[in-house]
């Protein structure tokens, strides 16, 4: 898993300039949850918590086994990572930064409770490698094993060059994915309001000098299908009308080499673009976006 990761987001790093900041400190993470997860076979930070039949983990308060484990051998390590090669003002809020009380950090995460943008990073990336139970809500669009929302949806790659492949969503909370309808919005469960929006050109059309707007520059997104020569095929957006949130759709098809958790990190250019015309994303995703 950690592998793939990494090798997908080396590459997309030399690919898109523009997500390079943060796939680096993706990469050093990476790291940080390889050399930590319980589960990977490699972790160096001391025994985690076992797993006895029954365990509540990670849905407990402060006091929680895993949460105390997490707290004292993840969180540091998240930070050191991101104090030596995360963007520069996530790198000093963080480097300025004492871990504190980090299991009631990750208590808080896990409850849902409010948090500032950097504690929610700090709780997201380390909590990767903790195992998370919690009751599913049962609503349309969660995660049917934690109750979790959706990160991102991507398409399988379809046999059929004609027709699109089986969407599944990404649970933002868990590790967990699952099939789910092509034309209802995660968010509300409206159908048949949906908008795509992809790139329309690798770089975007002449500015109009009669209209005196400034030409933009990077890659050009716009309510279509995604063009042939774009930078990104991959990547687009998908829109409720009704709702106004969006998440980032990874399709397969298009490049079988994606990683879903990865690229939707490369899509920076079309979440600006849904923020500007009044779109708001279902979930940011690990980094703010």
């Amino acid at each position: 898993m950690y592998g793939q990761e990494r090798a997908r987001a080396l590459e997309l790093r030399e690919r898109y300039p523009h997500a390079r900041e943060v796939l680096g400190l993706y990469l050093a993470l990476v790291d940080v949850w390889e050399s930590a997860d319980p589960g990977g076979g490699r972790a160096d930070g001391g025994p985690a918590p076992s797993s006895g039949a029954g365990e509540d983990r990670g849905a407990a308060p402060g006091g929680d086994a895993w949460l105390e484990w997490a707290a004292a051998v993840v969180l540091p390590r998240v930070m050191a990572a991101t104090a030596a090669h995360g963007p520069r003002p996530l790198a000093e809020a963080v480097g300025g930064a004492a871990a504190g009380d980090g299991a009631g950090l990750l208590a808080a995460w896990v409850a849902g409770e409010e948090l500032t943008p950097v504690e929610r990073f700090l709780a997201r990336a380390t909590m990767r490698v903790v195992p998370i139970e919690r009751r599913p809500e049962g609503a349309a669009g969660r995660c049917p094993a934690c109750g979790g929302p959706p990160q991102l949806s991507y398409r399988l790659a379809s046999e059929d060059p004609l027709v699109s492949g089986r969407r599944m969503l990404a649970c933002a909370t868990c590790p967990h994915e699952w099939s789910f309808s092509a034309t209802t919005c995660p968010n509300c469960g409206e159908s048949g309001k949906r908008t795509v929006h992809a790139e329309a050109h690798a770089h975007p059309p002449a500015a109009s000098p009669e209209a005196g707007s400034a030409s933009r520059t990077g890659p050009y997104v716009g309510r279509h299908g995604p063009v042939p020569e774009a930078m990104f095929p991959q990547l687009r957006a998908e829109s409720c009308e009704s709702c106004h949130r969006y998440l980032i759709d990874v399709d397969l098809g298009r490049d079988p080499g994606a990683v879903p958790r990865v690229d939707e990190l490369a899509a920076v250019p079309v979440d600006l673009y849904m923020a500007e015309h009044g779109h708001t994303k279902i979930t940011a995703n690990l980094m703010g976006f």
